[in-house]
């Protein structure tokens, strides 16, 4: 080991009268470990909060979607089966979309409650698209989607049994409707309805099962059908479908298979992808991670102001010491190497007893669930948090820098010292 490590280490143990620069050391060392607890723990938290969002969110948002520019009739299979050959990609399975409006019955037959919703008619046999849908499911099963149920419903106050094909709503449109599993629900379309030509299209379905995302957006609003039930409400034509939905082996490889669908499909289709869809929501998750790295990295700068105070004074404290190694034939540039030695030290000692502090907080925190939050308002019971190494890489480069920095002032007044004078008026 080179001297001047071992010089630097040495001065880090105080002697009797330097006590009070030892303790200004401590507290430094202190700080430096509070602001690497505190980052690690913040990142790891946003980072978890960003990742159960991310799949909350891709529940129920096809990771790329590809759609007719022009919004006519279409027939996918054959641009289906070309996408699902693709490398990377699942699932392809075509889906129709479209703004309905949802109406109860109440027990007399007449019309009940209303909300507006989404409809997604969908393949249900053998989709490896729904997945998520499936995950989330607290009652009923796609299955029930295939088929028609026998329901009992009053008509023009007469009872009568007639078979009805199945839905699946999210939970809290089931309660804005106060329906429940068995109980009939009319989808109408609102185009027809704006178009004022002939009847409203409309459509009774039965409440096969519920399902419960946590995101109140999709459990508000979605309505999940056949694909052939949802074609047969939005239009005559049977051959009608709005689109292609994939799911990929890594869901951040969408936007390179975005780009080769687009090249393959040509430009009479719009490809999309889940990183455009919600761009400003993860962007701001990002500038949120950006404002927590940069507040917390304040405290780390507190003790680094420390740290220039404690080389500062032990730079005085050793100018004798410091002259006679000059005498004895060391560089600048080492007596310099002595005092960023001791910057290293605190910065790598703090970060080492912050970042393991930390990695034993966020364990706990994920294993035992310490911290519990209102799910209703929070949409999660428990902080989620994702161990990230590179978070603690990152926190561990910018504090140790950080701590460097400080000791260039302090490190350059003490290779500045010129042994002559300091031994002169001693």
């Amino acid at each position: 080991m080179r001297y001047e490590f071992l010089i630097g280490l040495r001065y880090l143990r105080a002697r009797r009268r330097e006590r009070f620069v030892s303790v200004i050391a401590i507290i430094s060392l202190a700080g430096i470990a509070i602001g690497t607890f505190a980052l690690c723990v913040a990142l790891s938290v946003m980072s978890g909060f960003e990742k159960d969002l991310r799949g909350r969110l891709l529940a129920f948002t096809p990771q790329v979607t590809v759609e007719r520019t022009d919004g006519g009739v279409w027939n996918p299979s054959e641009l289906e089966e070309k996408i699902a050959a693709m490398p990377g990609v699942v699932a392809a399975a075509p889906f129709v979309t479209s703004q309905v409006m949802a109406v109860s019955s109440a027990d007399s037959g007449a019309p009940g409650l209303v909300s507006g919703g989404i409809l997604r008619g969908v393949q249900p046999h053998d989709n490896a698209v729904l997945k998520e849908l499936k995950d989330t499911l607290e009652n009923g099963t796609l299955a029930d989607l295939e088929t028609t149920h026998p329901v009992t419903i009053v008509d023009k106050g007469v009872k009568r049994v007639v078979q009805l094909p199945g839905a699946i709503l999210g939970k809290s449109l089931a309660f804005d409707l106060g329906v429940r599993p068995g109980d009939a629900v009319i989808l109408i379309s609102p185009a027809s309805l704006g178009a004022g030509i002939g009847p409203p299209r409309l459509k009774r379905f039965v409440v096969t099962g519920f399902f419960h995302s946590g995101m109140y957006d999709f459990d508000s609003t979605l309505v999940f059908v056949a694909l052939k039930d949802g074609r047969a409400l939005l239009a005559d034509d049977s051959s009608l479908e709005s689109g292609l939905e994939l799911r990929l082996v890594n869901m951040f490889d969408a936007p390179a298979v975005r780009d080769k669908i687009a090249a393959m499909a040509g430009p009479d289709f719009e490809v999309k992808d889940w990183t455009t869809a919600n761009a400003p929501l993860f962007a701001a998750l990002k500038l949120e991670n950006l404002t927590y790295f940069l507040v917390l990295l304040l405290i780390v700068l507190v003790a680094a102001f420390n740290i220039i105070a404690t080389l500062v004074m032990m730079v005085m404290e050793r100018r004798k010491e410091i002259a006679m190694v000059r005498t004895m034939g060391a560089r600048a540039a080492s007596v310099a190497s002595i005092f960023l030695t001791q910057g290293a030290a605190l910065g790598v000692a703090g970060t080492l007893i912050g970042e393991s502090a930390a990695l034993a907080t966020v364990f706990l925190i994920g294993k035992y669930q310490l911290i519990h939050l209102p799910a209703d308002m929070f949409m999660v019971s428990a902080v989620p948090v994702q161990l990230n190494p590179w978070n603690f890489i990152l926190v561990a480069v910018a504090t140790i820098t950080v701590c460097l920095a400080a000791a260039i002032y302090p490190a350059l007044q003490a290779a500045r010292l010129s042994p002559v004078e300091v031994i002169r008026y001693e």
